[in-house]
């Protein structure tokens, strides 16, 4: 069955800001919003989402990783059954690759407080390519 639905995030679009997308770029939005929405923000859904912001204030070190690693792992299984993940990585810190992303204002003193999340899935529908969602929180 080839799902579609509302691209996320919402951004403008020669076809306004609600166009339809479908396939790989529909499972990645639909994942970004999943990671991102905490559980309780939705009326009609409280369950839905995924409690990162249970660590805010735990100390970014190797356990901080396992445990948003097993936060992640239980909320993909429960909302998310279209995916199989090959592999969840969590690291503490800032990519270097991505400071063109941040504030050029930004003096990089709270570097290590980032955590940087790797999903690495697979699409039921295309089993041969493996798609990857980076996000830094």
């Amino acid at each position: 069955m080839a799902f579609s639905g509302m691209a996320y995030p919402l951004v403008p679009s020669p076809k306004g800001y609600f166009p339809v997308t479908k396939g790989t770029s529909l499972i990645k939005g639909d994942l970004l919003n999943l990671l991102l929405t905490k559980p309780g923000e939705r009326v009609m859904m409280l369950q839905f989402g995924t409690p990162l912001d249970q660590l805010l204030f735990d100390p970014n070190d190797a356990f901080l990783a396992e445990k948003a690693k097993s936060i992640i792992i239980n909320s993909i299984a429960k909302w998310e059954p279209r995916i199989k993940i090959d592999a969840i990585n969590i690291n503490s810190g800032i990519d270097q690759g991505s400071r063109g992303f941040l504030n050029s204002n930004d003096d990089l003193t709270e570097a290590q407080s980032v955590l940087g999340i790797q999903i690495l899935f697979r699409d039921p529908q295309d089993i041969q390519e493996i798609q990857e969602l980076v996000l830094q929180v």
